[in-house]
């Protein structure tokens, strides 16, 4: 007579053999796809049912262990568009990374009319509650999304998972801003340009400090210094002085012990000048570093980088006192968690 009981524990074990060794081939397919070589590369994941593209950049010597700054496109724009000629100061996050050996990671966001996740008219979902008829505000689980790519960079580079910095510009800025409310206990810091709080929001409140660089413009048409519509049509965003009143509360910052001072004017032809104010840290708080740009609009300050006139006329005018990404490194990488 067959001993059955052997019979299906023989069974047992080859099923869970298989099942072993078709996981096992999966992740080696998956990490053989996944190029390593030192340059740029796209890539996509899978996540809420969507396809989510985004593109990293490896130095030529990227350490072990290395720590990692996402970096976040504007509105309507792309992570192929970031980086193009003529695309303004962000054109310098390749330099740092190949200087400083982190890797660089570019999320790209949907495109709020068609959906499609992999094209160059993309927006985030920044908190902005969408307005009928505008298609500023995006729906998608970006927060998940980011989330999900930082358990990949884990996984394919095993990065430094207590130096994770976020940075970006107008959307990308206030995409920033979410991902230190909402994914605080994976963000180490944050860089965030010419980008405000919104006044009504479908985010949580922030719980936890995470140290803030902001940069703001007076003369900014879009992002207006004094709050009100982008664009005229758009979701209600608050003042540069509220958002920083915002984060200052937030942060537990000292304003008692802030120090104010005007960045050198390098560039006397543009008009423009900096004066950075820096708030440190209370106790249990994290510090936040302000910096006002004057009679300059929606562009990053660069002195290699030129805006090129005719975007000038639909965005402003341009300082050219500071390198702001360099700025903001110099300030995210004194921070680990």
């Amino acid at each position: 007579m067959r001993n059955t009981k052997n019979i299906n524990f023989c069974r047992h074990q080859v099923l869970t053999f298989l099942l072993f060794f078709t996981l096992l081939l999966v992740t080696t397919i998956t990490q053989a796809a996944i190029n390593k070589q030192p340059g740029w590369h796209e890539h996509h994941i899978t996540h809420d049912g969507l396809a989510r593209y985004f593109s990293y950049y490896i130095p030529s010597q990227l350490k072990p262990n290395p720590d990692i700054v996402l970096l976040f496109h504007g509105g309507t724009q792309s992570m192929r568009k970031i980086l193009r000629k003529r695309a303004g100061g962000t054109q310098e996050w390749q330099s740092l990374a190949e200087k400083s050996g982190f890797l660089l990671l570019l999320p790209n966001g949907v495109n709020v009319k068609t959906g499609d996740t992999k094209g160059d008219k993309q927006n985030w979902n920044d908190c902005r509650i969408a307005v009928k008829g505008n298609n500023s505000s995006s729906t998608a689980d970006d927060v998940g999304f980011v989330d999900q790519l930082l358990d990949w960079s884990v996984i394919n580079f095993k990065i430094n998972e207590s130096r994770v910095y976020v940075t970006g510009a107008s959307n990308g800025g206030m995409m920033s801003l979410r991902l230190i409310t909402e994914l605080s206990s994976r963000i180490t810091a944050a860089a965030v340009f010419i980008a405000h709080q919104p006044e009504k929001t479908d985010c949580r409140k922030p719980t936890k400090p995470i140290p803030l660089l902001m940069m703001s413009a007076t003369d900014d048409p879009l992002m207006l210094w004094q709050g009100g519509q982008i664009r005229g049509d758009g979701p209600m965003i608050m003042s540069a002085h509220d958002t920083l009143e915002y984060w200052l509360q937030v942060n537990k910052a000292d304003k008692e012990k802030q120090k104010t001072r005007q960045l050198a004017n390098i560039n006397k032809k543009d008009d423009s000048v900096i004066i950075q104010t820096i708030y440190p840290a209370n106790t249990g708080g994290q510090p936040v570093w302000f910096y006002k740009i004057q009679d300059a609009g929606h562009t990053m300050p660069s002195k290699k980088h030129k805006v090129p006139f005719i975007a000038r006329l639909l965005v402003g005018s341009q300082n050219k006192d500071l390198e702001a990404t360099h700025e903001a490194w110099r300030f995210l990488q004194q921070f680990s968690k």
